[in-house]
């Protein structure tokens, strides 16, 4: 797991219309230029915010990742036992 590179693509995700437009539609090309490997892929795909959190993602990315997906993280933090 890079989280580096989760971080990056997350903070692109946040600044780049088209690039959420991409993974909305489940285009492979909205992770163009960040090496994921295939369970970060996964992860993000599934939206499963609660293990970005887990990884260490920061959670102001995370927060923001959900926000433009309408995913309330905070609940799935608590789904997981999680405290935000």
């Amino acid at each position: 797991m890079s989280r580096f590179g989760l971080e990056a693509f997350l903070f692109r995700f946040d600044k780049e219309p088209a690039r959420q437009e991409a993974f909305k539609t489940g285009s492979p090309t909205s992770f163009d230029g960040f090496e994921l490997d295939e369970n970060e892929r996964r992860v993000l795909l599934a939206r499963d915010v609660a293990t970005l959190y887990e990884w260490g993602v920061h959670p102001l990315l995370i927060r923001n990742f959900a926000g433009t997906l309408g995913i309330k993280y905070v609940n799935e933090y608590r789904k997981r036992g999680l405290e935000s």
